[in-house]
């Protein structure tokens, strides 16, 4: 089952290959039907509820590559199956304005099967293994339009991920000597927290970091995401930088064991640099005036959300983060193909020209505005789950409390009380003041282009208000993301009671 998971995918993208660019409109129900049936099976090895678990190569007892569906491969490896799904229909109405489509669905489908892999990663060497495969992957999904800003956002993108993944190296192998094994097992395999230990660790969070924009490695989103077309960048920010996310994750609660992490400068400093992601991301986004520049700050700060509930280490940090990763997912790939949409349709790149835009393309911008609500955390939307197990799980696992608890009404008061009783020394300021700041600096960007587009004033002089045709293949996957993220806000349980499973499995 696993390697059909793999293969299903890999052989789509091959196939594409031998399509001609003027046949290319006859692939998409040929795609959709095969993602169809890949989604199928995901879901079907994720809930069925059997041991998959399988070694591809065996090389010694310590260094395997092999695959396995647990919790957290289950939900990511669903969440990716069911986005790619929903980006297809997007993709052939967009991908023909942009050209070189064959080549683009190579590159898309290949991505999506190095993804799978490392989400169904068993172990260490197998997960770095398809970790570098993504990055060789998609870095052809930046560079598709071939333009001198796609040339440099692909080598950025190269070059921090791959640089980062070289960081990683060095801790893997350290690692290689002070583990029982680099398979991953919950609470983890590393016997000693040793200071050429830790420092391996956090090697390997730092590189594997990269991918997913922490400080300082995070200099390459605003110059890949803007780059890709609008069904890659949607990817590529929804899911393809969650790569990083899963590979940080294995290795601090399934490699090196967040027992051993807890207290140490390595969650200290983590904390410093993710606190710095989310505040730098959100308040960039504020002076950026480039829409999807705009939105590829907003993904270092909220991917960054999901950094922060894994340096918690605690089982409600981890379910905040599972939470902001199903969520973010969902909410980012959404807005991004509203940009894309906003591109294709009306001709508009930048957030001063949206005004009036509303009246002529109100699908779009309702889920526009629905997704938003979403990032920005305001109840009941899936965002505000996500960041209130992450205060939660601050206030009850991080050690020196301060002895008082402020009653809060208002969720930004409540992540303010959570996070001053919570957090030791100066963190216990900078982590309230970070995110409320974030919170505030979110809906800065966010939302004042919404208004604008549906009130643009009384004084439309000069302005087309005339309406454009949204395409069905645009509207119905931003209908179904933005559904997700409010129904599933409004109706939590089921998505909440899976999260805290793995996490009490996990941390």
């Amino acid at each position: 089952m696993l390697y059909l998971i793999l293969l299903l995918p890999f052989l789509l993208g091959i196939g594409c290959a031998f399509c001609k660019e003027e046949n290319a409109r006859r692939l998409t129900p040929v795609l959709a039907a095969a993602q169809t049936v890949l989604t199928a099976l995901v879901i079907y090895a994720a809930v069925s509820g059997k041991d998959w678990a399988t070694n591809v190569v065996y090389l010694s007892e310590s260094l395997t590559f092999s695959l396995k569906m647990d919790g957290v491969a289950a939900v990511f490896a669903v969440v990716t199956a069911v986005c790619w799904l929903l980006t297809i229909p997007y993709a052939a109405v967009y991908m023909p304005h942009s050209g070189g489509e064959p080549r683009f669905y190579v590159f898309l489908f290949t991505t999506e099967a190095v993804l799978l892999g490392t989400a169904l990663a068993a172990d260490m060497v197998t997960l770095y293994l398809f970790y570098e495969l993504t990055t060789l992957c998609s870095a052809p999904l930046v560079l598709h339009e071939l333009k001198k800003k796609a040339i440099i956002g692909a080598y950025k993108y190269l070059f921090y991920s791959v640089g980062g993944a070289f960081v990683a190296l060095f801790g893997v192998v350290v690692l290689y000597f002070h583990c029982d094994s680099l398979s991953f097992a919950a609470g983890g395999t590393m016997t000693e927290a040793t200071p050429l230990t830790l420092a391996a660790v956090f090697c390997m969070i730092l590189g594997f970091g990269a991918k997913a924009g922490l400080f300082p490695l995070h200099n390459w989103l605003p110059s890949a995401h803007p780059a890709a077309p609008a069904p890659a960048s949607a990817l590529l920010s929804g899911l393809i930088a969650k790569a990083g996310v899963i590979a940080v994750l294995r290795t601090i609660f399934f490699t090196a064991g967040a027992g051993l992490l807890r207290g140490t400068w390595v969650q200290t400093v983590c904390l410093i640099l993710v606190l710095i992601s989310i505040f730098m991301g959100s308040f960039m986004g504020c002076l950026e005036k480039e829409l999807k520049k705009r939105l590829a700050y907003s993904s270092i700060s909220q991917i960054s959300y999901v950094l922060l509930g894994l340096f918690i280490l605690s089982p409600d940090g981890f379910t905040g983060s599972m939470l902001q990763l199903f969520f973010h997912a969902a909410a980012k790939i959404a807005i991004f193909q509203c940009a894309g949409s906003i591109i294709l349709l009306a001709h508009k790149t930048r957030v001063d020209e949206l005004r009036g835009l509303g009246r002529r393309m109100p699908v779009t911008f309702i889920c526009f505005a629905l997704v938003s609500l979403s990032l920005v955390g305001i109840p009941p939307f899936g965002g505000f789950h996500s960041k209130w197990y992450l205060a939660i799980g601050a206030l009850k696992t991080l050690p020196g409390a301060m002895g008082y608890v402020i009653p809060a009404v208002l969720l930004a008061s409540a992540l303010f009380t959570a996070a001053l009783e919570a957090l030791p020394g100066a963190l216990g300021y900078l982590v309230p003041v970070t995110l409320i700041l974030s919170a505030l600096f979110t809906a800065g960007y966010l939302f004042p282009p919404v208004i604008s587009a549906f009130f643009p004033g009384h004084d439309t002089t000069g302005l087309d208000l005339s309406p454009i045709r949204e395409p069905l293949g645009i509207t119905v996957p931003l209908v179904i993301f933005a559904a997700i993220c409010g129904l599933m806000g409004l109706f939590p349980n089921g998505v909440l009671s899976v999260m805290e499973s793995i996490a009490g499995a996990v941390a």
